[in-house]
């Protein structure tokens, strides 16, 4: 295990590269109909526990503390006592989805033996056998706990937690819908008919995961006849942010402000984009992404034939939900943009060298000429 640390502060969580808990994919991939704060609180608590998981048999952490893990500003502890008693009343079920058989492998428990506030401090417990499951996670999900303070709907975290096992692999298993409405903590009865399904549970939590997380997920519905009988999701990791007068932003400063520039002068010019939305754009998405989507929109019927009123608004969309085009037409489009942007970085290369002849010719000269006046005194002397 990794080292996990995890800087607090007054406002709440702050980014750090080793913020990630690692979470057993047998808790992850679980069944229970926990709300947004039970997740979030469980999440926190196993994170402070796992040093001294085994070691332990109580773990000790302040209400405020673990109110900061989980980015939680309301002052409504009473809310807090109850979501830590819904956790000892939660049952789980472990290995809803094995990997290994393909089918149900039935364990339960619940996920903490025991709590008790203190004044200020929260003393809680986990059983034995939920300690050995948490404690040796072979397989795991990386969550990282700046990213699950800004899920606002349990289906939006749970579709994040179930998904981020797959990272790298750029899709996750099909899930049959049973299991998988199991998995998103949806009780039993409840949106049965899958359009209700979807507009209610499917189609937030993918606008959540791609809206807060560093994940783009796209689901795939595999369909018997009429009858929905599966789903999974494709994943795509979202550009990440480089900061200004970074270590990466100042090595390439030189190679690609002037294409980063060009990006920006284009998404105002043809899209229409305010100077600070085109900036916070490329800083959020990065170039390529923002390329790649560029030619869904134009490569579409409505683009071609002028019926896009908004053009802003459906590039934004575009990044937002990661819309898709015809494989053929993009690979040819993109293959355009890269022999494009090649022609662009030779001229560039081209422009950089005549520079620095010219330079250096100028400097000669002057030389020469210097030379030359300095000989010119000596004669008239």
């Amino acid at each position: 295990m990794t080292d996990m640390g995890l800087t607090v502060t007054d406002m709440g969580l702050e980014k750090k590269s080793s913020q990630e808990l690692k979470k057993h994919a047998a808790t992850i991939h679980c069944s229970n109909t926990l709300s947004l704060l039970q997740r979030k609180i469980s999440n926190a608590l196993l994170y402070h526990a796992y040093r001294e998981l085994l070691q332990k048999e109580e773990h000790e952490i302040t209400v405020k503390e673990l109110c900061k893990l989980i980015a939680y500003n309301g002052n409504n502890h009473a809310a807090i006592k109850d979501a830590l008693k819904g956790l000892l009343s939660t049952v789980i079920e472990w290995n809803v989805v094995s990997d290994i058989t393909g089918v149900e492998d039935w364990t339960a428990s619940s996920i903490l033996a025991s709590v008790s506030l203190k004044g200020p401090t929260c003393l809680y417990a986990y059983s034995p056998r939920m300690k050995q499951l948490l404690h040796s996670p072979t397989m795991f999900g990386k969550i990282n706990l700046f990213i699950q303070s800004r899920f606002k709907s349990s289906y939006g975290l749970a579709l994040y937690e179930n998904c981020i096992r797959y990272r790298g692999l750029g899709f996750t298993k099909w899930f049959g819908m049973d299991i998988f409405r199991k998995l998103m903590g949806v009780p039993p009865g409840k949106y049965t008919i899958f359009r209700d399904f979807k507009r209610r549970v499917l189609d937030k939590s993918v606008e959540e995961v791609n809206t807060y997380s560093d994940l783009i997920v796209v689901p795939e519905i595999y369909r018997e006849g009429k009858q929905v009988v599966k789903v999974r999701f494709s994943m795509k990791e979202r550009a990440k942010k480089v900061r200004l007068g970074g270590k990466a932003a100042s090595e390439s400063a030189e190679q690609g402000d002037n294409v980063s520039d060009d990006l920006i002068a284009r998404m105002m010019r043809d899209y229409g984009l305010q100077a600070d939305q085109a900036n916070q754009v490329v800083q959020e998405y990065g170039r390529e992404f923002i390329l790649e989507k560029m030619a869904v929109i134009e490569l579409s019927n409505n683009f071609q034939q002028g019926k896009v009123n908004n053009l802003a608004a459906y590039l934004l969309s575009a990044l937002k939900n990661n819309y898709q085009s015809p494989k053929a037409s993009a690979e040819k489009w993109m293959e355009q943009r890269v022999e494009a942007a090649q022609q662009a970085s030779d001229m560039k290369k081209l422009q950089t060298a005549v520079k620095k002849i010219r330079r250096a010719y100028l400097s000669y000269r002057e030389q020469i000429i210097d030379q030359f006046m300095q000989q010119l005194d000596v004669i008239e002397y």
